[in-house]
């Protein structure tokens, strides 16, 4: 098993980060095997998705529609909105 840590700052607003190229990068070095990619933290998710043709805005408005960055939520510090 081979393990790498990757970095990304996405700055204060929603958006959608293609790591395709980096998960490309790390596979092409090995054989068969399963690729694990886990983001530590509790205000970031993974989607698999196709990216373009609005499949991005799609996923940010469908996440902006669940789940609102309003002041409805008990778990309230930083941003408003940050407990959703």
């Amino acid at each position: 098993m081979r393990s790498e840590l990757q970095t990304y700052r996405t700055g204060d607003s929603d958006m959608v980060l293609d790591l395709t190229d980096d998960c490309a990068s790390f596979v092409s070095r090995e054989g068969d095997g399963l690729l694990h990619v886990f983001v530590p933290h509790a205000t970031a998710g993974i989607a698999i998705l196709e990216t373009g043709a609005g499949s991005d805005d799609d996923l940010l408005a469908a996440l902006r529609d669940l789940l609102p960055a309003d002041d409805r939520w008990r778990h309230q510090h930083g941003t408003p909105g940050h407990g959703r």
